[in-house]
This record gives C-alpha cells, sequence and structure tokens, in this order.
C-alpha cells in the first residue's frame, strides 16, 4: 500500500479507541505493535470475560477479536455485543478458515475477517474499507479537537469526549457555536454578550457565572479569560 494511502487511513483512525483481545499473548504483543502503528488507544484483554467487562465499561470505536479464547469464545462475544450495540464496527483476527466459524461471524455482522497470519497491509486495506463503510471521512471532518480530549460534532452541534455527548445548556450550547461555527479562537466580552443575550451589560457577571458554570460541569477550563478583552477558547494542538 501506498505511504500517502496509509497516511491518509491513520489521519481517520489515529484517535479510535480500540479494544483487542487475543489470548495468546505473543501473538497479543506482536500484533499490538502493529495495530499501534493506526491507534493510539488500545485495550488488551486475553480472554473474552474480561474483553466484556472492559466493553461494559468504556465506550469503544472499534472491536478487533480472535475467535478462539478461553472463559468467553470469540463467537459468544460478539453476540453479547451485538445485543448491547449493533453499530460498533467488529474485525475478527482468526487462525480459523472453518466455514462455520466464518459463517457465524458474518451472521452477527462483524466489519472484517483476517486470516493469521496477517499483515500490516491487510489490516489497512481492512480499515480503508471500514472507513468508507462508515462514511468516517465525513464524520470526522466536521470534528473539532479541543483540549482535554473533548470534541465538537459541526453535523450535530454536540459536544463530546470519549464519544460521549456532554449535556450543554442553552447559552452553553450558544457560546460553543459562537466560536466554532465561525473558526475562532478568540471572542471579545461585547461581541459574546450581544450573542449571547441579545444586548449589552454594564458588566460581565452573567458571561462570568455561566463561563464558571461550565468549568465546574466538565471538570476544566475550556474557555480561558483573556484580561480586559474576552474570552479564548482552547483547541488541541496538532502534532
Amino acid at each position: 500500500m501506498h505511504s500517502d494511502k496509509l497516511k491518509n487511513i491513520i489521519t481517520y483512525t489515529k484517535n479510535f479507541n480500540v479494544l483487542y483481545i487475543e489470548d495468546n499473548l505473543d501473538v497479543q504483543f506482536q500484533t499490538n505493535k502493529m495495530l499501534s502503528s493506526f491507534f493510539k488507544k488500545i485495550e488488551l484483554a486475553d480472554n473474552g470475560k474480561i474483553a466484556l467487562d472492559l466493553f461494559n465499561k468504556e465506550c469503544f470505536d472499534l472491536i478487533i477479536t480472535d475467535i478462539k479464547m478461553p472463559l468467553v469464545d470469540g463467537i459468544s462475544f460478539i453476540e453479547t455485543v451485538r445485543i448491547k450495540n449493533k453499530k460498533i464496527p467488529i474485525i475478527v483476527l482468526s487462525a480459523h478458515d472453518d466455514k462455520e466459524y466464518f459463517m457465524k461471524t458474518i451472521n452477527e455482522g462483524i466489519d472484517g475477517y483476517i486470516l493469521k497470519p496477517y499483515t500490516l497491509e491487510q489490516i489497512a486495506e481492512t480499515l480503508d474499507k471500514l472507513i468508507d463503510k462508515y462514511d468516517l471521512k465525513k464524520k470526522y471532518d466536521n470534528r473539532v479537537k479541543l483540549k482535554y480530549g473533548f470534541v465538537w460534532d459541526k453535523t450535530t452541534n454536540q459536544l463530546l469526549k470519549n464519544n460521549e455527548i456532554i449535556k450543554l445548556s442553552k447559552y452553553e450550547r450558544n457560546l460553543f457555536e459562537l466560536f466554532l461555527l465561525t473558526n475562532c479562537v478568540s471572542k471579545t466580552y461585547d461581541e459574546i454578550e450581544y450573542n449571547l443575550f441579545n444586548n449589552y451589560e454594564d458588566n460581565t457577571k452573567r458571561l462570568r457565572n455561566l463561563i464558571t458554570r461550565l468549568k465546574l460541569k466538565l471538570n476544566c477550563d475550556l474557555f480561558e479569560a483573556v484580561y480586559s478583552f474576552g474570552y479564548t477558547l482552547k483547541y488541541e494542538e496538532e502534532e
């Protein structure tokens, strides 16, 4: 695969939170090194029971799993996942080329089936198809990455963290929209006051109260005060 194509795939996969299940620790170690080329965050499990516990606790963008595993096998694991989440992409990496295994995983709605031993290129090709299938280019091109792991979705006008929606009040949402729909870093007190409240006041008390409540809700300071000017929204710095 051409290096530019590979870089393009990584553009969309690098921020995935991935759950990878493999009971053979040597295979897990080697494959994890391969997967780290595409993903920054990978949670590891060596059996289906641990994988289910992780799945129930965290929000994942992608699951990559073996089939033959202790405690809970891959087929049972996928069946349980699909009861709770029918949309999460699932890729199977397996040594089994048995038709019965293959058909069972297909029936459960997987997004790729790669036989061991696999290559980086095979994984890349599967991810490329996954990006097209779920229209991830459009999804992630419309997402603005902010500081502290927050993301603003321009399509839905929602704030997210770890793919979970943060519930915002009317004025909190309007504050984000004011900055993000105009791709601005900084706004003056007067500009924010006018757009949020449709009028001016002699002081900025209601705006400061709004920022304080938002800071408590998010447990961080996404909007930073600029003395005698206004506020700055903190974006994630590009690497």
